[in-house]
């Protein structure tokens, strides 16, 4: 199973990044790659997170980071788990 990242994933990711850099490059490393190893998990595991949406074809996979974490929205289509976004737990979506 492989693991695909939408634009809008990775342009948060790098917003995420962004918030974290100025205050420490270190943080903002890790924040960043979280994320991306909790979506490596996903390719072994793809029904680890919790169905969202009417349809329930979208997932959302809480992840650990800091007090609050990240949440990580995805969609698992045959052999593939597709990342929708991601965003920090206290984000407002």
């Amino acid at each position: 199973m492989v693991a695909g990242w939408l634009p809008e994933a990775l342009d948060d990711l790098k917003r995420l990044h962004a918030f974290i850099e100025p205050h420490s490059r270190k943080a903002a490393k890790h924040a960043v790659e979280t994320p991306i190893e909790a979506v490596d998990g996903l390719t072994r595991f793809p029904e680890k997170g919790r169905p969202w949406g009417v349809e329930m074809d979208f997932r959302e996979l809480p992840v650990r980071f800091g007090a609050r974490g990240y949440v990580v929205r995805y969609r698992h289509i045959g052999d593939e788990v597709i990342v929708v976004r991601v965003w920090h737990a206290l984000e407002d979506r």
